[in-house]
This record gives structure tokens, C-alpha cells and sequence, in this order.
């Protein structure tokens, strides 16, 4: 803000010198006053914006503003909620569920192992080589899930996976090559009973696949792979959000939580086992050693901690807290999941930039934003995307915003459209970065780390949006005091690698 004001400033000052060049050149003369006269006219229009669309904008601002008050209540909500999911017949949106990992790596794996990373409408299939010493190298191959795929029949989406993972690994294929060990990611919440057994909660991120939920992921993608005749066992399921805590934990194991942040949002921690009655009240269902046998024999006392998937974008589905506004509930209305995951449609990259088309759209039909003119891209959902709010948020040339407005089809745009359309990024991705910052303050001060809490994070939305984590840390700061201590480690790529450690963990007995 400080540089565009400069910016402004300094255009105004060489109007006003060319004003005053032209004054001592013509004096009074009446062929001086015309030219003059217009300059100061530009002057004075530059600082007077139309009092209608400032009116508007200043509404929409209040109505995105959060102030410490407010983070304060989300914060308070979180951990009473977090807390309450942890806990044997425990009633939260926050699902809590248990991951089976146990314990951190050290940063001294190694070996080769397979990696499936779905994230999203992308997903990766990776041969991870574990070097020790924190270091990898991964080889990948990246694949994007058509629209029509994630409404098909799950058995048609897991065929997919297994292709693909033919693709990358043509030597395994065959009943006579060695057996390859895969770590699954899979970013949606699942109900897991052993590291490598997991049925599938419920679809988000626009996935309605029928036949999927209730059933165990990890048994169709083995089925998949089979029926490819494909050698390949898998050997591990984790989520995202522990795979990038993993990650992060082969670089520094000091790391306390993950994070991802990017076209859904999900946070993980550690969690002492003591403390969380869900975690040894539920009946064994594995041979393998697990939460649910830790307190039976001949595993009782064996683990102390376990990792925990909060699924933190279900946090207070029941609006206890959360601010939701029209723009919030016309989103939710026509998403795949209406009134689940409210959180997550407030802070993650899915759903921000639609948040502007509906706020850019009413400032349209009143035409208060290109003149009234409509769109394709304000028109039809999911068009303007949370990728243009960035390169919009992050540049400040006035030329280079209309040529990328120009890319999604908005041909005639002034100034004073571009300003606002920037501003109005602007108040959602702020809303979003101080939603967020909630959330974290709120898992340091659960787990007693406020002055002291690393947290590995993923997704593009944190890693690449211009000024998103500078406000997070700023909203931690006035959510936490000065001694503030979250501190973040870029942990990207660490689905993949994850996922691979996971294996790791799955078939070394880590």
C-alpha cells in the first residue's frame, strides 16, 4: 500500500511540474489555459475516485475486516473443539482421526520406494530414493484429473491411478519382478484402522466418485493395480497434511505440526496418546501394532504419541464462531458439500477466487465495476480463479494487471476497475490469511508451544501468493503477544516424499 500511494504520488508531482513548466513558458496567454487547465483537471479526478464505488468499497472492506475480538473467538472455538474430537464419543466438526504414524523421522531413511500423490485435481506418481541425511531424490510424473473423472465410478478413477503407476514403473510389471513397495497419499478424510487400511469418510475438493465412501482406498487401489498386473504393494496410507509433517521431519525433526494450504487446507500434530481417549477406547482390528492396540497386549505402553489428522477445514460447520457472509453462503450453497468444510471454503485456493467473482459480480450489476459490462469469467463458477487474484495482488503495473485481465477475456477495463478489482483480492485473501492465523495460534496454545511451534508447510497458496504468509505472521503476532514463535518450514514436494517415508515406515519397523 505504502508503495502505490509513493507510486500515485509521484505521478501527481510530475503533472503539477509539467503544469508549472507550461505556466512559465506561456504565462497568462490564452493558448496556455486550455493545456493547463486540463492537467489540473486530471489532477483533481485522480484524487476524487467515484463516490459510489468508493462507498461500495468501503462497505465490502468492513464486511471482510476481522478484528482481534473476533480471531480471539475463532482461536478459543478451535482448541475447545480440537479438544473435544480427541475424546471417546467426542461431538465435533473437527473429525480428529488418527493416522497410525508414531513417530517422526529422523532424517537418516533410506531406501527406493514408490509414491501416489492425490492432492487435488492433480495428482503425482513419484519414485522417491531415500539418501539419508535428510536428502532425496525423486523422479515424478505429473497428472491432471479430468472434471468428468471426479464424478465417474471410483473403480474407474482408481483404473486411472494404476495406469499410471504402470506408466512410471514398466519393470514392475508381472508376476516375476520383485515386489515394489507405494506409499498412498490421499488428501480426504479417511477413517483408518491400521497404517495401511483407511475408509474414505466422506469426498471433498469437488470429488463425488459413488461407491468410494465407507470403503477402504487402500484396497482398491491394490485391486486397481492388479487387475494391470502391476507389482506393487501397498504398503502405507496417509494424508497429505502428516505426509508433508513427515517431510518436513526428515529436514528438521524439530517440526511440532503440518500445514497445507493450497487448494484445500488441512493441518496435522503430534498428539500424546494419554490425553485423547478416542485413541485406545476403539477395538483392535489390525495385526499390525497400531493406535487402537497400544493398550493391549503385547503392544500396551509401547507408544506414547501419535500423529493426528485434525481435518481442521470441517472447523465450526455449526457457525458457532466463524463469520460467514452472503458471498460465504452463496459459495456454500453451490458447492459439491453444502454446509461442511465452511472453514476451508474461507481460506483455501478452491474457493478464493470465487469469493471475488461474487463480490466483483454485485459491484458489476450495479454497475459500479466495467461499466456494468458482464463477463464470461464473472458469469460461470470457478472462473475466476485464485491464480488471477495473485497475479493481480503481486503486480503493480497498471499495464501489466489490464494485459492479464485481458488473458481471461476482460478487454475494457480502466484504471479504476483494476484498483478495484485488486482491492477486492485484497479483502479476501487478508480474510483468509487472519482466518488462518487463528487456526495456528490455536494449535500452539494447545499443544504448549506458542513461543516455540515449527510448523512444515505445503501448497501453493502459502508458498506462492504474494504477501499471504507476511499477514499470517502478522495476525500470529497479535494473536500470540511478542514472543510469538510459529515459525514455518517449506516443505514442498512433501506429499510425495511423505508418502514415500511413510512407506519407509511401513516396511523398516519405523
Amino acid at each position: 500500500l505504502v508503495k502505490a500511494r509513493l507510486h500515485r504520488q509521484m505521478r501527481t508531482f510530475r503533472l503539477v511540474f509539467a503544469a508549472c513548466l507550461l505556466l512559465s513558458v506561456f504565462g497568462t496567454a490564452k493558448c496556455g489555459i486550455p493545456i493547463i487547465g486540463g492537467i489540473l483537471n486530471a489532477i483533481a479526478k485522480r484524487k476524487q475516485p467515484d463516490p459510489a464505488v468508493r462507498a461500495a468499497l468501503e462497505s465490502i472492506e468492513k464486511q471482510f475486516s476481522l478484528d482481534s475480538e473476533k480471531l480471539f473467538k475463532i482461536k478459543e472455538e478451535m482448541v475447545h473443539q480440537m479438544k473435544a474430537g480427541l475424546q471417546k464419543n467426542g461431538n465435533s466438526p473437527m473429525l480428529m482421526l488418527p493416522t497410525h504414524l508414531r513417530k517422526l523421522p529422523s532424517g537418516g531413511e533410506q531406501g527406493s520406494f514408490l509414491a501416489l500423490d492425490l492432492g487435488g485435481t492433480n495428482f503425482r506418481v513419484l519414485k522417491v530414493n531415500l539418501q539419508g541425511h535428510g536428502k532425496v531424490d525423486v523422479k515424478q510424473a505429473k497428472h491432471r484429473i479430468a472434471e468428468s473423472m471426479m464424478y465417474a465410478p471410483g473403480k474407474e478413477l482408481f483404473s486411472f491411478f494404476a495406469e499410471k503407476v504402470k506408466e512410471m514403473v514398466p519393470e514392475a510389471v508381472g508376476k516375476d519382478c520383485p515386489r515394489v513397495p507405494l506409499g498412498f497419499t490421499f488428501s480426504f478424510p479417511v477413517q483408518q484402522s491400521a497404517i495401511n487400511v483407511g475408509r474414505l469418510v466422506r469426498w471433498t475438493k469437488g470429488f463425488t466418485c459413488p461407491d468410494v465412501v465407507g470403503e477402504d482406498v487402500v484396497a482398491l487401489l491394490q485391486q486397481a493395480l492388479d487387475d494391470h498386473d502391476v507389482n506393487v504393494e501397498v504398503v502405507a496410507l496417509v494424508n497429505d497434511t502428516p505426509g508433508t509433517m513427515f517431510a518436513g521431519a526428515y529436514k528438521n525433526p524439530k517440526v511440532a505440526a503440518g500445514l497445507i494450504l493450497g487448494t484445500g487446507t488441512n493441518l496435522c500434530f503430534k498428539q500424546s496418546v494419554s490425553k485423547a481417549s478416542k485413541l485406545y477406547e476403539a477395538p483392535a482390528s489390525s495385526s499390525r501394532p497400531s493406535v487402537v492396540t497400544w493398550f493391549q497386549a503385547p503392544y500396551a505402553g509401547k507408544h506414547e504419541e501419535q500423529i493426528i489428522n485434525t481435518e481442521w477445514g470441517g472447523f465450526d460447520s455449526t457457525m458457532r464462531v466463524l463469520p460467514l457472509l452472503a458471498y460465504d453462503v452463496m459459495l456454500d450453497a453451490k458447492s459439491v458439500n453444502p454446509g461442511e468444510h465452511l472453514y476451508e471454503k474461507m481460506i483455501s485456493g478452491m474457493f478464493l477466487g470465487e469469493l471475488v467473482r461474487l463480490v466483483a459480480s454485485e459491484l458489476i450489476a450495479k454497475e459500479l465495476l466495467f461499466e456494468g459490462q458482464v463477463y464470461d469469467c464473472f458469469i460461470k463458477p470457478g472462473t475466476f480463479t485464485t491464480e488471477v487474484m495473485s497475479k493481480l495482488e503481486c503486480n503493480n503495473n497498471m499495464n501489466n494487471c489490464k494485459k492479464i485481465l485481458r488473458e481471461i477475456g476482460i478487454d475494457k477495463v480502466s484504471n479504476q476497475d483494476v484498483d478495484v478489482l485488486k482491492k477486492i483480492c485484497s479483502f479476501v485473501s487478508s480474510r483468509a490469511a487472519r482466518l488462518t492465523a487463528a487456526g495456528l495460534a490455536a494449535v500452539a496454545e494447545y499443544l504448549n508451544k506458542c513461543d516455540d511451534c515449527l510448523v512444515a508447510v505445503d501448497g501453493t497458496l502459502f508458498l506462492k501468493y504474494p504477501k499471504l504468509e507476511g499477514r499470517i505472521e502478522s495476525s500470529l503476532r497479535e494473536l500470540l503477544g511478542a514472543k510469538m514463535g510459529v515459525r514455518f518450514l517449506p516443505a514442498s514436494d512433501g506429499s510425495g516424499v511423505g508418502a514415500a517415508l511413510a512407506a519407509a515406515a511401513a516396511t523398516q519397523g519405523a
